[in-house]
């Protein structure tokens, strides 16, 4: 499992970059939807905007749940996808993930609440006026963090 890629669509991103727009200097996140598109290869298909607990700081903010498990069930309903990890923003700091969000991702994967064994965290940020993010891969059986490939949209054949 050395190469694992994923992608987003363009309302994903424009759902990121507004929320980052609009919390500036201070972390943001939620949760990841999406779904298994090969063995190696997911595609995120939609995200929480986790604000409503209002508790957001300069390094850090606490996800609320309210959000997140009103998406989740609504994906659930109609079997579009399901939770494969969580995002959150960097304004003022590298795209790599800290000691702090290894532990949180290490955290989930041993917690029998979520009952995952694997999940991705993508980290976000607005560099000169455009969305930038890294996406990272945890998996149980993995005794190290692999970095994500991003793969970009398939336009149709007419406009190649």
């Amino acid at each position: 499992m050395s190469k694992i890629e994923f992608k987003t669509s363009s309302e994903v991103r424009i759902k990121m970059e507004k929320a980052l727009k609009k919390y500036g200097d201070f972390e943001i996140g939620g949760i990841l939807i999406g779904r298994k598109i090969e063995e190696s290869s997911f595609e995120i298909i939609d995200i929480s905007i986790s604000d409503e607990d209002r508790k957001f700081f300069f390094s850090s903010f606490f996800r609320g749940i309210k959000k997140s498990e009103k998406l989740l069930r609504y994906h659930f309903k109609r079997k579009s996808g399901y939770y494969i990890g969580e995002w959150h923003s960097h304004p003022k700091f590298s795209l790599s993930p800290s000691y702090q969000d290894i532990n949180t991702m290490i955290g989930i994967l041993n917690d029998k609440n979520y009952g995952v064994s694997f999940t991705i965290l993508l980290i976000t940020k607005i560099n000169c006026n455009l969305l930038e993010y890294k996406g990272y891969f945890f998996h149980k059986e993995l005794e190290k963090i692999v970095e994500l490939k991003e793969v970009s949209e398939q336009k149709p054949s007419s406009q190649q």
